[in-house]
């Protein structure tokens, strides 16, 4: 490999289920984080691993995690808070990164401020919010050629309780899920309207996503430049989507958790591996005219651990070496057969029949 794999926020609940995966893949990362206790107790754990103190309240900490053609992986969120540090230090180091954001906003932050910046090869969002739809689309757009100007794509969970399902870092992360601006891409630029709710057929039953800001607004009309529209949906909350679509974007999150049940919180904290959640994402093309033209269905097992292995897999090709430089999509960073291989590798792979 050229360079080492860090891994900052090791010790929470993504980043030492990436740990977890990069051992299972072969690799040997540097567990970085600011509480060195439990670092060294999972270090230890996976066959004394090297670690490394830092904390995104002190980005010199972060900066010298890495430096050019190393890997860094950051999990520590909320990224809106805690996450401009890692993507800073990645930027100045000339290192490859990839984080496992969701919220619209950082999200967008990376493309248009940090990707025009950097020498190395930038890929956020990269975890089950986008990767997924981000294959979805791209298999549905090549699927259909240049007739399609459109592509949809929803994000469903399924399996359990949604409480029981999450951890603490995606509940501490929902207001910045929620309480952000929307974005959509339409003709040509990236814009935010008013919040909509749409239906898609799933399993033979209808079932509400409300739009959200995505990485697939960016990287889709990169790789497919003949798209005039992208959506993307989330469809997490069942009954509530409507509700929290109709509020100022300032009191959808609070009103969707709480709508979800009381006590999220303190069931997200206990998580401990407890609730089985399942995975299913869909996108549909269509033409100027808006006909339908191709759905592609994709289903897997737990979030969680989807997105530590599709990290860990990114992280090895990025470390194996990269040419393409700035903030990409995972089909432009590295195509779309390998992308769908890579997902599967990390359990969501493309519904058939």
């Amino acid at each position: 490999m050229a360079g080492r794999i860090v891994i900052f926020g090791a010790s929470g609940y993504t980043g030492t289920l990436t740990a977890r995966a990069l051992i299972d893949q072969g690799v040997r990362p540097v567990l970085a984080g600011r509480n060195t206790k439990a670092l060294a107790a999972l270090a230890a754990e996976l066959g004394g691993l090297e670690t490394a103190y830092a904390d995104a309240a002190y980005p010199w900490t972060v900066r010298s995690l890495v430096e050019r053609e190393d890997v860094l992986v950051t999990t520590v969120g909320p990224f809106s808070r805690h996450g401009h540090a890692a993507l800073a230090a990645a930027v100045d180091a000339g290192a490859h990164y990839l984080d496992t954001a969701g919220e619209p906003r950082f999200v967008r932050e990376a493309f248009e401020e940090y990707g025009v910046k950097a020498s190395s090869a930038l890929l956020p969002a990269f975890g089950y919010h986008h990767v997924p739809g981000n294959l979805a689309g791209a298999l549905a757009l090549d699927r259909v050629g240049e007739d399609a100007v459109r592509v949809d794509v929803g994000y469903f969970l399924g399996g359990g309780s949604l409480a029981r399902g999450l951890s603490a870092g995606t509940f501490d992360s929902a207001p910045g899920l929620l309480a952000t601006r929307m974005f959509t891409y339409q003709d040509g630029v990236v814009d935010e309207p008013r919040s909509r709710v749409r239906d898609f057929e799933m399993a033979g039953r209808s079932r509400a996503a409300m739009s959200m800001g995505a990485s697939e607004h960016f990287t889709l009309p990169a790789s497919y430049p003949g798209l005039r529209e992208v959506n993307v949906h989330l469809g997490w909350f069942g009954a509530a989507t409507r509700i929290a679509a109709r509020l100022p974007r300032g009191r959808a999150a609070s009103a969707v958790i709480g709508f979800c049940g009381g006590g999220l919180a303190r069931i997200a904290r206990r998580r401990a591996g407890k609730g089985t959640l399942t995975s299913r994402i869909v996108a549909a093309a269509y033409d100027a005219q808006g006909t339908l033209l191709t759905e592609i269905h994709l289903s897997g097992g737990d979030p969680y651990d989807f997105t530590a292995g599709i990290v860990a897999w990114g992280a090895r090709q990025a470390a194996s070496g990269m040419t393409e430089t700035g903030a990409l999509g995972p089909v432009a960073a590295f195509g779309l057969s390998e992308l769908e291989a890579g997902c599967a590798m990390a359990g969501i792979s493309r519904v058939t029949g």
